[in-house]
């Protein structure tokens, strides 16, 4: 089981999508104003997607988006996929570890921008048991510190 995931947590965001929209509408008028060096996005952690505007990640011609939850990349597809077709976005959507292989993503693609969407604010959730999650959520820092 995914501790920041699965079909309960999608429900429940799909659910609550009005009670959060405002936040949404914050993300989407913050992410307008960045001003991205590169055409290729390293999307980490994103789960569905429920926070993104599809018209931000049109900006991209290339996206490699990466989550745990298995179920992340279909619900993905619903929400943004037809947008990104339409924008002419090439896409794919890894079910896996973005902390483990961000090292191989920056290696495959170096001018790429990165964006953590959510994960570092999950990282509390997956340290194992019996180890303390904020020295586990420090460690990873520290790692993504280094990789970037």
């Amino acid at each position: 089981m995914i501790p920041s995931g699965g079909l309960p947590w999608h429900f429940r965001a799909w659910r609550s999508k009005a009670l959060w929209s405002p936040t949404c509408g914050q993300m989407a008028a913050w992410l307008a104003q960045l001003q991205p060096k590169s055409k290729q996005l390293i999307l980490l952690g994103p789960s569905a997607g429920w926070m993104l505007p599809s018209a931000w990640l049109q900006r991209f011609d290339y996206i490699h988006a990466i989550d745990l939850d298995p179920l992340a990349p279909r619900l993905f597809a619903r929400l943004h996929g037809a947008a990104l077709k339409a924008g002419g976005v090439r896409w794919q959507y890894q079910s896996a570890d973005a902390l483990t292989e961000l090292p191989r993503l920056l290696q495959a693609y170096p001018q790429a921008c990165v964006f953590f969407d959510n994960v570092l604010g999950q990282l509390r959730f997956h340290a194992p048991k019996g180890q303390d999650p904020q020295l586990f959520a420090a460690q990873h820092l520290r790692q993504i510190k280094r990789h970037l």
